[in-house]
Parts: structure tokens; C-alpha cells; sequence
């Protein structure tokens, strides 16, 4: 009878997560799995079915000429929670388990030693990577990306640029990301981590994820759905806000938002978009920006921050200079 109580508040814990913006939620849940072993065991089978369910056929076969890289997330997540509704709902996690080993569903397990796998992105698109665990990464250009999938851990080291990660939630798997002499460990989550040019960077969309102080000191920062942690190369400690975590995220729909930025973050993102440096004019560092740039060819983001701010792109010796307008 314990068992089955457990597998049924695995399952109502699992929906309930589902896109919970809410930092208490997720830390109720993790006491909850640390209170008995058979918490976190149940939590694993129902999730372990999740991937499962993946690969059952769509309830509605998608058109042929349809891409799948223009399926919106919000799209693809309704679409899995239909799916697995279909199998939770009418016969509990039991008689999944029973159904998913008849029909032959693939057995998750992790075989032999870990590997790790090097992603890495150029100058002129992003990359969408499905990880085995069901992880699912987009690397923004100019990105270099280490993971390593293993039967204890899941770590990503981050060794420069910006990534998206939308991690499968796996209690006795934790999944952690090395970027800047710093580490963000995850508690389920979708996320992004910025490291470049001495600038270190998350934001948190969806979950909780932990931050390890710098190494000149300061305390684990928890940062909860909304919220993000920034500190630019130079600063003495980390500042955290309130986010708008689509806008932080918009450049993997091709779109950078500012509201009311430093223009210093500006000419750190023409330096991963456009490939060369960017200095800022003195007298141009307190101006503050507001606006949406769309990500395209260098010469058509210089005309946009032109057209955008009272400033000039001028371009000397492969570096550009953000010069006030006359």
C-alpha cells in the first residue's frame, strides 16, 4: 500500500511541476523525495515512462513538409502532456509500466563508461540538440558546449557563448553546468547561462536552479522561475533581478530585447553576432537602450543599432567602435 501511495503522489508531483513557475513548489517536492527513498524511486519510474511515452506515435501524424524546428515548445510540451495523459489518467502508473513493457517501449538505462560529447556552433546559426536523457539543449552562435551523461551526474561545461538548457528532471541523476569557474546546479528546470568575454549570465525560465559563488567569495544563490543572476567582467559581486525570461530568451527565436540595458550589453552581443570586437565610446556609457534587434548578417544588425540608438558603427582594423551620432 506504501508503494502504490508513493507512485500515485509521484504522479500528481509530475504534473503538477509541469511548467511551475513557483519557487516553494519545487522545494516541497524536493523534501519530499529526500523524506524516503521510495519517493525519489517512484518519482524516477514515473519520468523513466515520460521518455517512454516520447516514443509512441502522435496522436495526429504531423504533415509530411511540416519541419519540426518550427514547432513552437509551448506546442510540443501540450502536445506530451496529451500523450501522457492519455496513459496516466485512465490506468495509473502501475498499469503504464505493465502496457510499456508488453508493447516493447525502450528500456532506459546508461551502458559503459560515460563519453563526453563536444557541441560547437560558428558565427552565423544557433543548434538545437536532443540530449539522450531527454535534455534538450539550443546553443546560440560563437558556442562551445562539453557534455558528459553519466549513471551518477550529467554535467555540461560551458567553455564559451550562451545555451538554453531545458533539462529532463531526474532525482538521482543531477544535472550540472560548469561556465566560468562557476557552477549552476539544476533542480528541473529550463534555463540559460551566459559566459563570454569575462560577462557570466542565468536566467531562469521555468523551475529552480542554484548557483555557486564566484571565487572571490559570496553565498549559493537560489534563483527561482523569473528571476536571473549578472555579473559583467569587472564587477565585485553578482546582481540578481526580476526577468522577463522570454525576452532573455528570445535570441533562439532570432530576436535580442533590451529594456533599459546598459549599452555595454549591446556591444557584447555585436561581439558574439558579428565576430569582432566592440568597444564602446566613453561618452556614450551611461546611455541606456529599450528596443528589439532582430539577429541577421553583421551589416544588417549595424544598421538596426543605427537606425535604433544615437550612435555610429564605425569599423576599424576588424573591430567596431560605438561612436555617438553627429
Amino acid at each position: 500500500m506504501a508503494r502504490v501511495d508513493a507512485e500515485e503522489a509521484a504522479v500528481e508531483w509530475f504534473f503538477r511541476l509541469q511548467d511551475c513557475e513557483d519557487e516553494q513548489p519545487w522545494l516541497d517536492h524536493l523534501a519530499w523525495m529526500e523524506a524516503d527513498p521510495a519517493h525519489a524511486e517512484a518519482y524516477a519510474k514515473v519520468e523513466r515512462l515520460w521518455i517512454a511515452a516520447e516514443a509512441l506515435p502522435p496522436i495526429a501524424p504531423a504533415a509530411a513538409d511540416a519541419p519540426a524546428e518550427i514547432v513552437s515548445l509551448d506546442a510540443h510540451r501540450a502536445a506530451k502532456q496529451r500523450r501522457v495523459a492519455r496513459w496516466w489518467l485512465p490506468v495509473g502508473i502501475a498499469a503504464a509500466a505493465s502496457v510499456a513493457a508488453v508493447i516493447g517501449l525502450p528500456q532506459l538505462g546508461h551502458l559503459g563508461d560515460p563519453a563526453a560529447q563536444t557541441y560547437r556552433t560558428d558565427g552565423t546559426s544557433t543548434k538545437v540538440v536532443a540530449l539522450a536523457d531527454g535534455s534538450r539543449l539550443t546553443l546560440n552562435r560563437n558556442t562551445e558546449l562539453t557534455v558528459t551523461l553519466g549513471d551518477k551526474v550529467r554535467t555540461a561545461e560551458l567553455r564559451s557563448g550562451e545555451a538554453i538548457f531545458d533539462v529532463h528532471h531526474e532525482p538521482s541523476r543531477p544535472f550540472t553546468v560548469a561556465a566560468a569557474g562557476r557552477e549552476v546546479r539544476v533542480l528541473g528546470t529550463e534555463f540559460d547561462v551566459l559566459s563570454q568575454n569575462g560577462t557570466f549570465g542565468v536566467a531562469v525560465r521555468r523551475g529552480l536552479v542554484a548557483v555557486s559563488p564566484a571565487q572571490d567569495g559570496g553565498a549559493v544563490t537560489r534563483l527561482p522561475a523569473g528571476t536571473g543572476l549578472r555579473r559583467v567582467a569587472g564587477d565585485t559581486a553578482d546582481r540578481v533581478e526580476k526577468i522577463a525570461p522570454d525576452d532573455a530568451l528570445a535570441w533562439a527565436k532570432g530576436r535580442l530585447i533590451y529594456s533599459d540595458s546598459p549599452i555595454e550589453t549591446v556591444a557584447h552581443d555585436l561581439e558574439r553576432y558579428t565576430g569582432t570586437r566592440v568597444s564602446v565610446s566613453p561618452d556614450l556609457r551611461s546611455l541606456r537602450v529599450s528596443g528589439v534587434l532582430t539577429i541577421g548578417d553583421p551589416a544588417a544588425v549595424d544598421r538596426q543599432i543605427e537606425a535604433l540608438l544615437p550612435v555610429r558603427v564605425e569599423k576599424v582594423d576588424g573591430e567596431r567602435r560605438l561612436v555617438r551620432a553627429p
